[in-house]
């Protein structure tokens, strides 16, 4: 009897190995996972690393410049690493700076830790490059990266190939969306804020994309002004506190952001939850599917809502999400309970994913003030751009088809 029930033992034990090896451990197979777990607290002696990618190789590298000296106002301590990597449109190519403190606000005077020569930041092996070296000669605690440059959400106006990091040096190569996502799968590295430091990156698309890398996404709706981020400010709250977490971090960052500016300056930034945007998309899935199956309301009192009602931002196509939630909640002319419940359940959402978000003053279009923080692609009368099927969000959502049910403005 006990030999029988040794026996048993084992064939469990066997089992239960042969099923757990079946268990996928890929971070993009459970969307809730992260890539690489995050270090041991303790581990290291260093609270921060903080990685700034800093592409001036093109019309902005004035205010790379400045933006760099900013950092250098405050320097790395033993707590807190500032790493950069600066591609200059002057100097014929790029290097890595370990930012030391100085107050000379001219010239980059921290020590060069690598001269990489010409590189082009607008690939993702580039950016994997970069991050697995901050990794390896800087571990620490917790990570951040920031993207410094131009943004487009997900397509750059004019081309509509590119959205973020464009070297013009290198052929006007920059990165997409999926290329980002790519390059922070390949990195190994999980950071506990990625923010990007640039226009119009603070969409659901864009923060979807990223969800499997980071804690929390850091972005603006609508344009940043060529100074960008106030990096004296919140790296000097960060040194003095390195053991902030990644939430109050993201909450310097924006309020360092928006004081840094005139009052009434057009700005927006946001801090995202990443862990929760599944269930954000899941209900904005639902929304588009009430809307689609809605036969009460006709299509032009949804293209009135979005083009009329809606606030957008300095690319028309780009809406800010909870705004067009509660337009929706509120209408008259919208008959369908089911549309008005989905409106209710995507705000509710947008209030939990959110976890601070700042804006103020007026684009071309409209008052920002009450922006809530993510937007989201619904073009109707401007052409709807195809590669946009590219992304996540739209593969794992019908999203896309009520773009297609709703545009009037073709295709491309």
């Amino acid at each position: 009897m006990k030999q029988w029930l040794l026996a048993k033992l084992i064939l469990i034990f066997i089992i239960g190995i042969f099923f757990n090896s079946c268990i996928p451990n890929s971070p993009n197979i459970n969307p809730e996972q992260s890539p690489t777990p995050r270090p041991t607290p303790g581990a290291y002696s260093t609270a921060w690393t903080i990685m700034i990618y800093v592409d001036g190789d093109n019309d902005l590298d004035p205010y790379a410049i400045q933006n760099i000296n900013s950092m250098e106002l405050v320097g790395s301590t033993d707590k807190v690493k500032i790493i950069v990597q600066y591609d200059s449109y002057g100097y014929a190519g790029a290097r890595r700076y370990y930012i030391t403190k100085d107050y000379d606000q001219e010239n980059i005077t921290s020590p060069v830790i690598e001269d990489i020569g010409e590189v082009n930041m607008g690939t993702g092996e580039t950016l994997v490059d970069f991050i697995r070296f901050c990794v390896k000669n800087y571990p620490a605690q917790k990570y951040s990266l920031i993207l410094w440059n131009h943004g487009g959400g997900f397509k750059k106006p004019g081309s509509l190939q590119k959205d973020i990091c464009w070297d013009e040096t290198s052929g006007d190569d920059a990165l997409t969306i999926p290329e980002v996502e790519q390059a922070l799968n390949q990195s190994g590295v999980y950071f506990d804020l990625f923010a990007m430091d640039a226009c119009l990156m603070g969409m659901l698309e864009v923060a979807y994309e990223v969800r499997n890398h980071t804690e929390i996404f850091v972005a603006s709706e609508d344009n940043v002004p060529g100074e960008g981020l106030n990096y004296q400010h919140f790296l000097e709250n960060l040194i003095a506190s390195p053991n902030m977490d990644s939430e109050r971090l993201a909450r310097v960052m924006i309020d360092s952001y928006i004081s840094h500016y005139p009052f009434g300056s057009t700005l927006t930034l946001s801090a995202v939850n990443s862990m929760l945007l599944s269930s954000l998309t899941n209900e904005v899935n639902n929304l588009a599917m009430a809307i689609l199956q809605d036969n009460r309301t006709s299509k032009e009192i949804y293209r009135n809502i979005i083009t009329r009602e809606t606030i957008c931002f300095s690319d028309v196509d780009f809406i800010d999400l909870g705004d067009f939630a509660l337009k929706l909640l509120g209408h008259p002319q919208v008959l369908s309970s089911h549309v008005k419940y989905s409106a209710q359940q995507v705000l509710n959402q947008v209030a939990n994913v959110v976890l601070y978000n700042r804006s103020q003053g007026n684009n071309s279009y409209w008052t920002l003030n009450n922006a809530q923080g993510l937007s989201i692609y619904l073009p109707i009368y401007t052409q709807y751009v195809e590669k946009y099927q590219n992304l996540q969000f739209a593969k794992n959502s019908n999203w896309d088809d009520l773009i297609r049910h709703l545009t009037v403005g073709g295709y491309r």
